[in-house]
């Protein structure tokens, strides 16, 4: 039976919203799945899968992370948008590849060197992702700005009730249309909780999401630069094994900590359209951390222009299952 899915291929498909509430009531992301080191070595062990034909054995991360890398490449505008994450990406696959293949014929294998493979194919496949978010977002905005003031007011005015004429779905496709159709999106500084006057822009969207339901709802989420009070970015830092054991340097633990709000900020924009009525099979969700600010870092107004959400509708396709 045929699934509708996000054209962008890496879009993050809820209706899992768990993490969110965390947020909501404390910027700390929730712990992963896993914890123990015991369970964590059996994981990695588990991803390891032998060829029946006694070729190299190939490691599930690393494979997810050459899927993910491939369909960046293959996609001619995350090289025009976003070549850095995608060059980035590609170095840490290059890095996961070559410490695999150290190991690979290993009849034994330590956990530390299938996790150091792990992390760095984890690291490739999330800025592959990065870069073709980052491209979505691009194409939808340079379309945007080609559209006619008109055609803008006409959207305001259909998605808010009134007599303008609505845009088609052809029109609305790849078009970001939060903040500049339907209103901005910002939160409250260091959570992942909207500010009361972004409230009605959710209904809005949803509403525009339900009248066009052959186009997908890519969500974005960012934050300002600012690190956080030490303690909160303590806790933040023990709450995810993997990075505590990583012993990251303080600026590396911001980034850290940034990725897991702006994360955590577009899972609660989903949320809100979930509970409005959208069905969540239509939904992506991808933080975008610090990246691409709108106003100044170094001035609080700007700061706070810069804790936000951007939506960008997207075609849906049909895929045979």
């Amino acid at each position: 039976m045929n699934r509708l899915l996000l054209l962008c291929t890496v879009a993050v498909v809820l209706p899992l919203f768990a993490g969110c509430a965390v947020f909501r009531s404390n910027p700390v992301p929730p712990s992963p799945s896993l914890t123990g080191v015991a369970a964590q070595n059996a994981a990695w062990h588990d991803e390891i899968h032998r060829s029946p034909t006694g070729d190299t054995p190939t490691f599930g991360p690393l494979t997810d992370a050459e899927d993910a890398v491939q369909a960046a490449q293959t996609q001619p505008q995350v090289s025009q948008f976003d070549s850095q994450s995608l060059t980035q990406a590609q170095q840490a696959l290059a890095q996961a590849k070559n410490d695999w293949q150290a190991i690979a014929n290993k009849k034994k294998r330590s956990a530390d060197a299938l996790a150091k493979v792990a992390d760095e194919a984890h690291q490739a496949q999330r800025l592959a992702q990065i870069a073709q978010y980052t491209a979505q977002r691009e194409i939808g905005l340079k379309q945007l700005n080609q559209l006619q003031a008109q055609q803008q007011r006409s959207m305001m005015a259909s998605s808010s009730g009134g007599g303008g004429r609505a845009m088609s779905t052809r029109d609305l496709a790849g078009k970001r249309v939060v903040p500049d159709m339907l209103g901005a999106l910002h939160f409250q500084s260091g959570t992942a909780r909207l500010t009361q006057d972004s409230h009605p822009v959710i209904g809005r969207l949803a509403k525009l999401a339900q009248a066009h339901p052959k186009l997908g709802v890519a969500i974005f989420g960012f934050t300002d630069n600012s690190a956080p009070p030490a303690g909160q970015l303590k806790a933040f830092i023990n709450a995810n094994p993997n990075l505590k054991n990583q012993h990251l340097s303080h600026a590396k633990q911001v980034q850290a900590y940034h990725q897991g709000l702006s994360d955590a900020r577009a899972r609660d924009v989903a949320q809100l359209l979930v509970q409005a009525g959208v069905d969540p099979h239509r939904l992506g969700a991808r933080g975008m951390g610090e990246s691409h600010p709108i106003a100044s870092n170094a001035t609080a107004s700007g700061r706070r222009k810069n804790e936000r959400a951007e939506v960008v509708l997207v075609p849906l396709q049909k895929r045979g299952g």
